[in-house]
């Protein structure tokens, strides 16, 4: 059964948002020594995304049509590959990033570990870019060390409210997670804490949107305003802690894998479509992951440089194929978004690469661009759907 599903679709194994554009915002502004004194509005609210496509059957239902659109950017669950070798090594670079080693207790499959891997994905899809937004709305108008005075000019702005299935898809993953294989104890950890600080969060957030869009503040002299703002905060940096080393994790067992999975892809199909998007999407989060999370303007040079030359490498070939094949092209779902989406983060990727080569500092504007179209990119790219 696995077997036949998994010949009949392809899928990427990708993790979304793999920078948090509020707290990288955050650190820009800070190395650059800004404080704004009056609060930005923040952006018209973000489309509902499209609901996740359900994972492939044995046999696959007829093919959707090809929007006329550009699609939201929600990304699909991921199917597992069925294909077993041993599980990933662990470097000591991304060892060192692991809240603790991965232990797998005896031969693991790739299989399994895409499996509960996927799982932990999907909780991530599902839950952070929103809670990020919702977290960044909040603050785009109250402070967060102060807390609402009920004067602030945008307090109409509100938060977003979060998915509340989202509380579901991580429960599902913890507990996938335990029933094993394989044995990941600091991830299935990770994704514990995030599930729980969830599960706390969604009803905080409803709570605190529906007071401030109803205005009660006027009623209450904000009261109750004050006595949200700590549990709020409380409860958005527990996510967002926890988030963070589930993203670590993930990435550091994942990327072995997705070589792997590229390799197997050239050895049954060759340099098709389906290695192709996927060769760029790898190389496209190798140049994200050399801009530093924590110092996001430190960028190394000699390393962002060689990223970008794999890059230029993968869109060229990308490009080459596609046009060389288009019926095949155009008969891929999803396919002329994510064309969109990955010429787009490639020309930011080339405007940083042109700055960093002429010796100039990287410009706060770029970084935050790129990282920002590169998440829209991997939405994109989770919902590709080859025949």
């Amino acid at each position: 059964m696995k077997k036949l599903a998994a010949s009949l679709t392809i899928l990427f194994l990708f993790t979304l948002s793999a920078c948090d554009f509020g707290a990288i915002k955050k650190r820009i502004d800070q190395a650059l020594g800004k404080t704004p004194a009056t609060p930005v509005p923040p952006l018209t609210p973000p489309t509902p995304p499209v609901p996740p496509f359900p994972p492939t059957p044995a046999v696959p239902p007829p093919a959707p049509p090809v929007p006329a659109t550009q699609p939201a950017t929600q990304p699909a669950e991921t199917v597992p590959s069925t294909q077993p070798t041993t599980a990933p090594s662990v470097t000591p670079e991304t060892a060192a990033t692991l809240p603790a080693p991965p232990v797998a207790a005896g031969p693991v499959s790739d299989s399994d570990l895409i499996e509960e891997l996927n799982g932990y994905i999907e909780c991530l899809n599902r839950t952070q870019t929103r809670t990020n937004d919702s977290r960044n709305r909040y603050l785009s108008w109250v402070s967060e060390t102060a807390g609402p005075n009920c004067q602030e000019r945008y307090i109409s702005y509100g938060l977003y409210t979060l998915y509340e299935d989202g509380i579901e898809k991580c429960n599902r993953a913890v507990s996938r997670g335990k029933a094993g294989p394989p044995s990941l104890p600091a991830l299935e950890k990770a994704a514990a804490d995030l599930a729980a600080a969830y599960a706390e969060l969604v009803p905080l957030v409803q709570k605190a949107e529906d007071y401030f869009r109803q205005q009660d503040f006027k009623d209450d002299n904000c009261a109750k305003a004050k006595e949200m703002h700590p549990k709020l905060m409380s409860a958005f940096n527990r996510f967002r802690d926890a988030a963070s080393q589930l993203q670590r994790g993930v990435d550091a067992l994942k990327k072995d894998v997705d070589l792997r999975e590229l390799a197997r892809l050239e050895q049954e199909q060759g340099r098709k479509l389906a290695w192709q998007t996927r060769n760029f999407g790898i190389r496209a989060k190798a140049l994200i992951q050399t801009v530093p999370e924590e110092s996001p303007l430190k960028i190394n040079k000699e390393g962002y440089l060689a990223a970008f030359a794999e890059l230029e490498k993968a869109y060229d070939s990308l490009n080459t194929y596609s046009a060389a094949n288009r019926e095949e092209a155009n008969n891929t779902f999803w396919f002329s978004a994510f064309e969109s989406s990955a010429k787009e983060f490639f020309t930011k990727a080339k405007f940083l690469k042109r700055d960093l080569g002429e010796g100039k500092s990287p410009d706060a504007r770029m970084v935050q661009d790129l990282i920002e179209q590169y998440n829209r990119f991997i939405g994109d790219a989770n919902n590709l759907r080859f025949r």
